[in-house]
């Protein structure tokens, strides 16, 4: 993090078209670093000084979480339909120009651009599309709008917040009915997305603007279709909380990895209610439990759960996370695992996929909730094929190997006494929870 600062500030000097910038410059750029007085790199006050920045920084975004209104992530009951009907929502096409009365932007020389407190938004796909800040106020276009560019970085759109001057490469987005950050947010997804179909060298002019179709969510009014602005909200709302409720998670980890606790994170025990309350209920993001995967042989397991099994036999042990995801499993007689080129990936192991003949469960955290069933085919699934049957995770992979399975009529109790969830467990310490293990002869 230290070296990319600094680089990027070196290499700010450079910009297209107004200079090389290939190997051989990039050899003689200088970049400043802190030497030690034998005029060495001093590698051991970076890592401290990043190490100090980062108590730093999300010592305030632990402030800023609570100072914002974000204590409670609780989902509300119409936040919860949302989430939970997002797959039965009537999606529409409609004209952008539809939904949104577009003006073009306006030209500014740089003889104009004063320095000032007024942003200038230009086509570029960082910062909120600002570029600048300039004291020239004689076209200025309200808070509450969406940008979106039509040159440069085709398609990028944001939600401004603060009143601003948009550049001739961009189009800013007036909505026809009263706007607020949730509405924005969730059209900046379908905008982005059609957006991004053109290339610099077929712009997205107004004119294609007004015209072109995004996605939206509908509801009948009257025997007509109309924009569902509530369930818009109530989505947008809910995925916010979720979110946050995931940086948290994220934070707490940060603060558990310095080892002790310090002044940066007294406020954050004022958060751990909200950890413990969203968390401990069903999360649809953990409910693809496998981060990576193990295969071991009956030989390296204890020889009472080899006896259990007979040892002849290739079983996988895969957990669920809470009672949801285990109604779908069982209610489709289906087990999923990825398959790609992504973490958690089987790919290399695909030869295990026939020899399996016996599926375990288990309930994440709670190693003796088992249940056991008789593997009867296993095949490939695209993402498209799970989300038809309603899969638990709103964002599935590309692709699954998922195994069919029959009910097994076998007394785990015994199985449970011989602890093989956390036996497993302790062959790898290491591993993320929930981690999926083959065991074959």
């Amino acid at each position: 993090m230290y070296l990319i600062t600094v680089m990027r500030k070196a290499f700010s000097l450079f910009s297209w078209g107004s200079s090389s910038f290939n190997v051989n410059i990039l050899n003689n750029v200088e970049i400043y670093l802190p030497v030690k007085q034998n005029s060495t790199i001093d590698y051991g006050y970076i890592e401290k000084c990043m190490q100090e920045l980062e108590k730093e920084r999300l010592s305030e975004l632990d402030t800023y979480l609570l100072e914002a209104g974000y204590k409670d992530c609780t989902l509300t009951e119409e936040e919860k339909k949302a989430l939970n009907n997002i797959n039965g929502v009537i999606m529409k096409e409609i004209p952008i120009g539809d939904l949104f009365k577009i003006i073009k932007g306006k030209r500014l020389t740089k003889a104009d651009m004063m320095p000032g407190n007024i942003r200038f938004i230009g086509a570029t796909a960082e910062n909120n599309g600002i570029t600048n800040k300039i004291a020239n106020n004689n076209h200025i276009h309200p808070s509450n709008t969406i940008t979106v560019t039509y040159n440069g970085s085709v398609g990028e759109a944001f939600y401004q917040t603060e009143q601003f001057w948009a550049s001739d490469d961009v189009n800013v987005l007036y909505s026809r009915h009263p706007l607020n950050e949730s509405l924005a947010l969730f059209y900046l997804a379908p905008i982005r997305k059609k957006g991004k179909r053109y290339a610099y060298s077929f712009k997205w002019t107004k004119e294609k603007m007004e015209k072109d179709l995004i996605w939206v969510p509908c509801k009948l009014d009257n025997d007509s279709f109309v924009c569902d602005y509530e369930f818009m909200e109530n989505y947008i709302s809910a995925i916010k909380k979720q979110c946050v409720a995931n940086l948290i998670r994220e934070i707490d980890k940060e603060r558990k990895s310095y080892n002790k606790e310090t002044d940066y994170w007294g406020s954050l025990a004022e958060t751990k209610a909200i950890e413990n309350y969203y968390f401990g209920h069903e999360d649809p993001d953990t409910w693809m439990a496998a981060e990576s995967f193990e295969c071991y042989k009956w030989k390296s397991i204890d020889q009472s759960i080899c006896d259990f099994f007979g040892g002849d036999k290739t079983i996988l042990v895969g957990c669920y996370k809470g009672k949801k995801h285990l109604d779908w499993i069982e209610s489709h007689q289906m087990y999923t695992i990825r398959l790609g080129k992504v973490k958690g990936s089987m790919e290399a192991n695909r030869m295990l996929f026939e020899k399996t003949s016996v599926l375990v469960l288990y309930e994440l955290g709670k190693p003796n909730k088992l249940s056991a069933y008789k593997v009867t085919a296993h095949q490939e699934m695209a993402k498209e094929e799970l989300i038809a049957l309603n899969y638990p995770n709103e964002n599935p992979r590309k692709n699954y190997m998922t195994f069919s399975f029959t009910p097994l009529d076998m007394d785990l109790n015994h199985l449970a006494d011989l602890h093989l969830i956390e036996k497993l467990i302790e062959i790898n310490a290491d591993n993320i929870k929930g981690t999926p293990v083959f065991i074959e002869p």
